[in-house]
């Protein structure tokens, strides 16, 4: 149950992150990230993997609220560290099983 919910909010996050480059919607992407935490909450995971992807979500929403006004080094920055959150989460997935 753990790992189905886990797949995804992971697949969901890489969905914003796609829908984002492809299509450019910002106030879809805001919604659905919103939704992720909402659902998050109620999910039976451990603290270190939800703080790993409330990290990784509120890095998407900065990427994708300030998108316009940051240069593309500042991007780049900023999707490394999604990046890092979610390998920090999948270590902290690992390490449940």
């Amino acid at each position: 149950m753990k790992k189905n919910a886990l797949l995804l909010v992971i697949g969901s996050l890489i969905g914003a992150v796609g829908t984002y480059v492809a299509l450019n919607k910002k106030e879809e992407i805001l919604k659905k990230l919103s939704e992720i935490e909402e659902t998050l909450k109620d999910a039976q995971l451990t603290e270190k993997v939800k703080t790993s992807i409330s990290e990784a979500i509120e890095k998407l929403k900065t990427l994708v609220s300030k998108g316009e006004t940051l240069s593309e080094e500042e991007k780049a920055k900023t999707l490394e560290e999604v990046e890092e959150k979610i390998k920090k989460l999948e270590e902290a997935i690992e390490s449940e099983s």
